[in-house]
């Protein structure tokens, strides 16, 4: 590493800047570094807490929008987050291909709209896999149609609550589709300079592929700013499955059946006694009637009870509770 000082360096540098004299070959050490200039208009708006947020709940869309597909189109589909980036919107928009489907959704409680493009490969795979054709590989440059358009609205009304899934460990939310539009001269939602995060998802459907993006402004995460954590996205969904786990626990603990059992004061008689016992024989007991008797939880002492008959049964009255250290004591 050129730019690393040696000691010696280091220690003539140390004598010069003490005794007020420089080295002008010290001078020219760092003359091959290169400065380049920063423009703080250019400062990058969303924080790198942010994009690892919007990665984790795009790459559930991504998991959820694949199973859609598949059920929708019958075919096997592959869909993975390829990006997530910041741009202005105006390179957004420079960038879009043409033909172009745009749906305009307002997802409440972040401010504004957002824009989800589709490809026309994508978009032509989609209609074709939908009236019974195969998804080509390669797609059509023509405008679409009234009735593909019908399709392709329909299709973006149905993918609206895999959004709403995919955030909801985030905050929850609220999708509507405003509108559909082919130009993005009329789905014009944040001025042409305003900072946009844009994510890039690949779809793949058989041999077509094709890309499907979201496009949110930056002044729509105004309301959720502090949501916007991964660190908080974790910890919500660890409280959150900690407290199911413990509710589960105290459920299963609360119907779980345990045995009681009342036992009265031991007896002793020698043996010769019990085996003359017969049917008919009364044997006397050391329990006294005023005495209360032991019951135990499983095979531990707990509680302490009197007997008594209620509704013609044998009855028992908790009179006091067993603590641990007087079943040592005992």
């Amino acid at each position: 590493m050129p730019d690393v000082l040696s000691q010696s360096e280091i220690d003539a540098l140390l004598n010069a800047i003490s005794s007020g004299e420089m080295d002008e070959s010290l001078e020219t050490a760092g003359s091959g570094l290169k400065i380049r200039e920063y423009d703080f208009r250019t400062a990058n708006r969303f924080h790198k807490e942010q994009i690892r947020t919007l990665r984790i709940i795009y790459d559930t869309f991504a998991r959820l929008f694949a199973t859609y597909l598949s059920g929708t189109l019958r075919v096997m589909c592959n869909v993975e987050t390829v990006s997530v980036e910041e741009l202005k919107y105006f390179e957004f928009v420079n960038a879009l291909p043409s033909p172009v489907v745009l749906g305009v959704i307002h997802m409440p409680p972040m401010t504004g709209s957002l824009l989800v493009e589709m490809s026309p490969d994508l978009a032509y795979g989609i209609i074709s896999r939908l009236l019974g054709g195969q998804a080509d590989k390669e797609g059509f440059h023509r405008s679409f149609t009234e009735i593909e358009m019908v399709l392709l609205e329909r299709i973006t009304r149905q993918i609206l609550p895999l959004f709403k899934e995919s955030w909801e460990k985030v905050v929850t939310i609220d999708t509507t589709l405003d509108r559909i539009e082919t130009s993005p001269q009329f789905a014009q939602i944040v001025a042409s300079n305003e900072t946009v995060a844009i994510i890039t998802i690949s779809v793949q459907l058989d041999d077509a592929e094709g890309m499907f993006t979201v496009c949110l402004p930056h002044m729509s995460f105004e309301p959720i700013n502090a949501q916007m954590n991964t660190t908080m996205l974790y910890q919500s969904s660890f409280s959150s499955n900690r407290r199911s786990a413990y509710d589960d626990i105290h459920t299963r603990i609360q119907r779980t059946s345990l045995d009681l059992t009342a036992i009265f004061r031991e007896t002793r008689m020698p043996v010769r006694d019990v085996l003359n016992l017969s049917v008919g024989d009364v044997i006397a007991m050391d329990h006294k009637l005023d005495m209360p008797v032991a019951v135990n939880v499983g095979h531990l002492p707990k509680f302490e009870a009197e007997i008594g008959v209620k509704d013609n049964r044998y009855a028992i009255k908790i009179t006091d509770i067993i603590r641990k250290e007087d079943a040592n004591d005992e």
